[in-house]
């Protein structure tokens, strides 16, 4: 007996971490996101820059119907 199952997605697990910046003036939140399976990181301040980086390995929702 054969198993046909679809694996799925290929696996990406991110790590996230956010700190908030004191000093002159407010606070500002600034944060670090890495690609465990590459193990790429980088720094971000907006969240424009967090889903850009996460985008380069997850298709998001309705991403499949932009690009066809």
């Amino acid at each position: 007996m054969s198993n046909n199952r679809d694996p799925g997605p290929p696996l990406n697990t991110f790590i996230v971490r956010f700190w908030r910046e004191t000093g002159a003036g407010e606070g500002r939140w600034r944060g670090q996101v890495q690609h465990v399976q590459s193990g790429e990181r980088i720094a971000f301040a907006d969240k424009g820059t967090l889903m850009s980086f996460i985008g380069r390995w997850v298709q998001m929702r309705g991403e499949h119907e932009r690009l066809s």
